[in-house]
């Protein structure tokens, strides 16, 4: 049965403050020499589901430049392969805005799915990564007879509430789904079946309730669809046993970051191969007093100083007497002589003077702008 994987590149609920003003949240750096976009794709991959579309926003620039043509995912095809489906411009007078939705997102790019020879659409959020076995989630949807599949996770990796946005499900014994709440406020706590963002449908059953569903003007696929039609459709929920990343905040990332210092998390997440765009890097130059404990240092990076619990990018300089921990530190960084920084999220191609010291709180990190000069 032949599959179609929608990657939803952005999040409505994200609150990613500077990180995501001149990037959309799928091209994030993450774990060193990744993107988030990197995981969900290699995903659809490793499960062969080699036609595959990604839904971009807005500030998707970056993104595109490092999807490419989908080289490194052995997407280049002429059947299937990769798309990057970039929003219609509309005016105000047209309803203003991007998007009014998911569904409405859909609902923009209805031709593209329409073309797509696929029986079967998967669609995933790309704030919740996660290693699954599609084939199996497949397997299930086709034999309770679902419409719509919907896969659910019970544990948060260390977080003490569902992060708000997200979908609650209730499901009677046999995990079947007949009514959601989402969370809005943060104050649900753990052990209670919460929405990946992650749905099994037949393609002719999408295309009808998209239809539907924008001709009713309802453009939010958990509530008017999900919820709406709980009671017409048979939905059920698939659980995630396995480990999970949930991204939608800065202490969301600054945590996901921290988790691939873990190995029982690396070893989760790198089970099955995960491609990302390949650069020809000379290797990391490591100084004779330098010194490194528990951390990620990617390619072309030369280390002086002392990096403790971070996750350092390629092309990272470290001066002499630095010290950097519980940092993140994204590519083409400098950060010269004897400074000290504890909890710290540095973009791309920042410059950080001798002496400089900055320290915020794992909760809520300093970020530093990209091309900012301290």
């Amino acid at each position: 049965m032949s599959v179609l994987g929608i990657i939803f590149s952005y999040s409505e609920r994200e609150n990613l403050r500077e990180l995501t003003q001149k990037r959309t949240l799928s091209a994030l750096p993450i774990a060193g020499k990744y993107r988030i976009i990197d995981f969900a794709i290699s995903n659809y991959v490793n499960n062969g589901i080699y036609d595959i579309s990604v839904i971009t926003r807005d500030n998707y620039h970056s993104l595109m430049d490092h999807l490419g043509q989908g080289k490194e995912w052995d997407l280049v095809r002429k059947r299937g392969g990769l798309r990057v489906l970039t929003p219609y411009a509309r005016s105000e007078g047209a309803g203003g805005g991007i998007y009014k939705g998911t569904v409405d997102a859909l609902a923009s790019h209805l031709s593209s799915i329409r073309r797509s020879m696929a029986d079967l659409v998967i669609l995933t959020d790309a704030s919740v990564l996660y290693s699954m076995d599609y084939q199996k989630l497949i397997e299930r949807h086709l034999e309770t007879g679902a419409d719509i599949t919907a896969v659910y996770s019970r544990q948060l990796n260390g977080y003490h509430t569902v992060p708000a946005g997200l979908p609650v499900f209730k499901m009677d014994e046999n995990e079947r789904i007949f009514d959601l709440t989402v969370n809005t406020d943060d104050t649900i706590e753990q052990d209670v079946p919460w929405g990946l963002g992650c749905y099994v449908i037949q393609k002719t059953l999408l295309e009808t309730v998209i239809a539907d569903s924008v001709a009713a003007k309802r453009y939010d696929f958990k509530k008017d669809i999900i919820k709406r039609l709980a009671p017409r459709l048979k939905i059920m929920g698939c659980e995630h046993r396995n480990l999970l990343l949930e991204i939608s905040s800065v202490s969301g990332y600054m945590k996901a970051n921290m988790n691939f210092l873990k190995p029982e998390f690396r070893m989760e997440f790198f089970k099955t191969p995960v491609y990302t765009k390949i650069k020809d890097s000379v290797p990391t130059q490591y100084g004779q007093n330098c010194k490194v404990i528990n951390s990620i240092i990617s390619d072309e990076c030369r280390i002086e100083g002392t990096v403790e619990n971070s996750v350092i990018s390629r092309g990272v300089r470290i001066g002499k007497n630095t010290v950097v921990k519980d940092c993140i530190i994204m590519q083409h960084t400098e950060i010269h002589d004897n400074c000290m920084l504890h909890n710290v999220i540095i973009d791309k191609d920042v410059i950080i003077r001798d002496h400089q010291q900055l320290s915020g709180h794992a909760a809520y990190p300093i970020i530093i702008e990209k091309a900012s000069i301290i």
